[in-house]
């Protein structure tokens, strides 16, 4: 992707998803390491950018789409320390719905759905176009976290944090 059209992606997905990158508790996802030193807003932020791009291309609710994936990993808490009555897998999406509802008022059922149900295979299938991106998004994002390979992302995610900084 030649940079001008970089920077047009980068400021359409700030329009998307800006009023949430501001709010302080999507900051506080900085506080919760994710997949090895890669912590759970820049994860997400990846993910949800990758989203965008995807869905936009084939012509889908980007907005909707990309907005639940910025949230599919909005559970809060350091998961390596922190443990629950059912494995971190499980839990997580469930705990990432009831905090995008406290903090930001209902969700579509495809947003529910496509936070709910991000981590098939051990989840149930996703049930939407926007849902099987997520998951796959979410899937190869994790893999370029763990193998150290995000950094390739970090001059995005940069620009995108320094523009919601720029805005708060």
């Amino acid at each position: 992707m030649n940079r001008y059209r970089e920077e047009q992606s980068i400021n359409e997905y700030c329009v998307t998803v800006g009023d949430l990158l501001k709010h302080e508790k999507v900051w506080e996802m900085k506080n919760y390491p994710h997949h090895g030193n890669i912590d759970t807003l820049f994860h997400s932020v990846y993910v949800s950018y990758n989203v965008f791009k995807i869905s936009k291309r084939l012509k889908l609710d980007y907005k909707e789409i990309t907005r639940a994936a910025l949230l599919h990993d909005f559970y809060l808490y350091d998961w390596h320390t922190t443990k629950h009555d059912e494995m971190h897998a499980w839990f997580h999406p469930k705990q990432a719905v009831k905090n995008a509802e406290k903090y930001f008022g209902g969700l579509s059922q495809m947003q529910r759905e496509m936070i709910l149900y991000h981590m098939w295979p051990l989840a149930k299938t996703p049930k939407s176009a926007g849902g099987f991106i997520l998951t796959f998004c979410d899937k190869h994002c994790a893999n370029m976290d763990l193998l150290g390979l995000s950094k390739s992302f970090s001059p995005v995610y940069i620009e995108i944090i320094k523009r919601s900084e720029d805005n708060v």
